[in-house]
């Protein structure tokens, strides 16, 4: 299950730009711009920031599945989920949101690769 407590994420998005600040990998003034943007964020509600976690999030699942490849494990999106079941199973606040169950194992069927086209028939030399 892949999920977002929203408690904490600003804090530490604001506690980790800090930290690269602190260690000179980001200049005083993006830190600074960065900490303000945030600052602005927490004062939006759940209905305009939830998005925008979600994506942060699928990026990182998206990352895991690339990942999974590397192990010749399989995976699979699954968004057609009751969430607030999982919320009870798990006991998870309103703060938890769910964003996908991604299932991963060893695939039991070797499908044949999709034909594609050539790379030189999309890139084109002109």
């Amino acid at each position: 299950m892949c999920c977002a407590d929203i408690s904490g994420y600003l804090e530490g998005s604001e506690s980790g730009i800090q930290d690269l600040g602190r260690i000179g990998v980001v200049e005083d003034r993006i830190v600074n711009i960065i900490c303000a943007n945030l600052n602005e964020k927490i004062k939006m509600n759940i209905k305009k920031i939830g998005p925008r976690i979600a994506v942060n999030v699928a990026i990182a699942i998206e990352h895991m599945v690339l990942r999974a490849l590397d192990f010749e494990l399989g995976t699979c999106w699954i968004r057609a989920i009751d969430e607030e079941e999982v919320k009870k199973i798990f006991a998870w606040d309103e703060n938890t949101f769910i964003i996908a169950l991604i299932p991963v194992g060893y695939p039991h069927e070797s499908p044949m690769p999709r034909k594609r086209l050539k790379i030189e028939d999309i890139i084109k030399n002109r």
